[in-house]
């Protein structure tokens, strides 16, 4: 098939938020996560954004996951102050919901969960978007999708090439704000996205180039970024490999341990990047009859015998994630059982229903799916 790679333009390293200044914005609205907003650096975005004479409103985004009710109330409030420029300042959560209001601002009567690919949106003739991320993980800063929840807890993934940011901006600065715990699950986020780029059926050469590199920067830098939380090299480092991972897995698809972490993301309080680091070496196992040759091209990162046998990348990955505190199962993790005693059906409906599964190199049945959720919680190896 042909394939195509959508970047937007980068910038990195502590002078990366000067380019706010270059944007020529008159009404610039900041979208940020309120844990963040007081913090150094996201005062440097709004007096950067000043500096142009710009008038500059700062929007708190509210609340955990992004859902099409809090989306539709940061779109009403950006309609209200009219920005000819988006700035989105936090991680994941915060920027998809920023860039799916960026697409309700734009087109306010447009249906989200009706949003194709092939959507002609036309949102920069509204409103540009800056991503600046906060966190390690999502690349959401570099990627053509985003995702919602409806009111009900359905996951409306959206994907178009004008969702693309104009730029992102890698501060090294801002991530070294956060807890180690929140290091190590944007880390184990990077990772997943990273892994199941490679073995996607979509993968190509641009992708497999950004994933792996991110595979090799992550394994290298997250547990350094653990130990010495300020180091900036290293936090600029794994900002790279998030971004790179993120380009890699929006460009070539994510697969079906991103569509179970979704999935179980209404059942439970543990985190999006936790859960991917729990399920992603059991998912690994699943698909390898289907992933060896691919698997062993990318072995340079994940170690000389990835394509052996089943176990081989699944335990790469727990040597990594398990010192840094990443649970190997989701008992372990605190799931209570109800999740599969009576809410396995839900999740595994959900998770079949992600485009996510379109491109992983295995087709996976209803049985299957319940299976590998219940090795996952068990600790069982996936021998199916």
């Amino acid at each position: 098939m042909s394939a195509f790679f959508i970047a937007p333009r980068v910038s990195a390293g502590p002078a990366a938020l000067e380019q706010l200044g270059s944007l020529g914005a008159q009404r610039a609205a900041v979208v940020v996560d309120p844990a963040i907003v007081e913090a150094e650096r996201t005062q440097r975005v709004v007096e950067e954004l000043a500096q142009s004479s710009a008038a500059v409103e700062v929007l708190r985004w509210d609340g955990p996951e992004p859902t099409v009710p809090l989306v539709d109330a940061l779109a009403g409030r950006l309609r209200s102050f009219a920005p000819d420029w988006i700035v989105g300042v936090g991680g994941g959560r915060t920027l998809d919901g920023a860039k799916a209001a960026w697409v309700r601002y734009a087109r306010p009567q447009l249906d989200l969960a009706s949003l194709t690919p092939l959507d002609e949106l036309k949102l920069r003739s509204v409103a540009g978007f800056v991503a600046v991320p906060s966190t390690s993980g999502s690349g959401c800063d570099v990627s053509w999708t985003t995702m919602v929840r409806s009111s009900e807890g359905r996951a409306i993934e959206l994907a178009s090439r004008e969702l693309v940011p104009d730029w992102a901006l890698l501060d090294p600065a801002l991530p070294a704000t956060m807890p180690p715990e929140v290091t190590v699950d944007t880390g184990a986020e990077l990772i997943g996205h990273a892994v199941e780029a490679i073995v996607s059926e979509w993968a190509n050469p641009f992708s497999d180039a950004f994933a792996r590199e991110a595979l090799a920067t992550a394994f290298s830098n997250l547990p350094k970024a653990v130990r010495r939380p300020e180091d900036l090299e290293v936090r600029l480092a794994l900002h790279h490999a998030a971004s790179f991972a993120g380009l890699a897995a929006s460009n070539a698809q994510f697969g079906a341990a991103h569509a179970l972490a979704v999935a179980l993301g209404p059942e439970t309080t543990v985190s999006y990047g936790r859960l991917l680091g729990i399920l992603l070496p059991y998912v690994s196992e699943f698909n390898y009859p289907s992933s060896r040759e691919r698997l062993e091209r990318a072995s340079a990162v994940l170690g000389a015998g990835a394509g052996k046998d089943r176990s081989a990348v699944a335990e790469r990955l727990r040597t990594l994630l398990l010192p840094l505190g990443i649970p190997r199962t989701l008992k372990d993790a605190g799931l209570p059982s109800t999740v599969l005693s009576t809410g396995r059906e839900r999740v595994v409906s959900r998770a079949r229903a992600s485009s996510a599964t379109v491109a992983n190199p295995r087709v996976a049945s209803e049985e299957e799916y319940a299976r590998l959720l219940g090795c996952a919680f068990d600790g069982v190896a996936v021998m199916f």
